[in-house]
């Protein structure tokens, strides 16, 4: 008898065990939290507004700063209009609109873009003008996508005559909406 009770215990050990755990009595299993995105999402499409300060370098080096406002089509291709005012010793009233060309880098949610585009300048003379330029923006993804940039230009004067070819450099923030 007592070998009997003993085969039994075995097999009821070994059954158990090659039958695995025994299932739960709660219904709801754990939910496992999402994983966190890699790298960021914030170059998408949209409008972005900013201001900037920023130094024009001619043979009147000043400081100035202004506004901006870009609309990003997708995440290579936005358009920007912008107004810095600079105090030179008659001030630089610039108007530019551009095309910007980036490459976002997710996984450290920065892009280095090209400037290209045109506008108007006054300084105490009007004159139209070409740039061409580049730059490096990063997104805080924690902060609502904010941005933080730094760019450089090269103006190329229509009339070298009245206005001189410069460069405008500018540090900047943007905001998206």
């Amino acid at each position: 008898m007592k070998s009997i009770v003993t085969i039994l215990s075995i097999v009821g050990l070994v059954g158990s065990a090659i039958a695995g755990p025994i299932a739960s009595k709660n219904p709801k299993a754990p939910v496992m939290p999402p994983q966190a995105p890699v790298g960021c999402d914030c170059f998408g499409p949209g409008l972005s507004l900013g201001v900037f300060g920023g130094a024009i370098l001619n043979s009147e080096d000043a400081l100035g700063g202004g506004v901006l406002a870009e609309y990003a089509f997708n995440r290579n291709v936005a358009l920007q209009g912008s107004y810095g005012l600079y105090a030179t010793d008659k001030e630089h009233h610039n108007f530019d609109a551009a095309l910007v060309l980036r490459a976002p880098i997710d996984s450290i949610c920065v892009a280095p873009y090209l400037l290209a585009g045109g506008g108007f300048s006054t300084n105490s003379a009007e004159a139209g003008h070409w740039m061409l330029g580049g730059g490096l923006e990063a997104r805080l993804s924690s902060s609502s996508c904010v941005g933080i940039f730094a760019d450089g230009a090269y103006y190329f004067s229509a009339n070298d005559d009245e206005v001189e070819d410069h460069t405008i450099v500018r540090l900047g923030v943007k905001f998206p909406f």
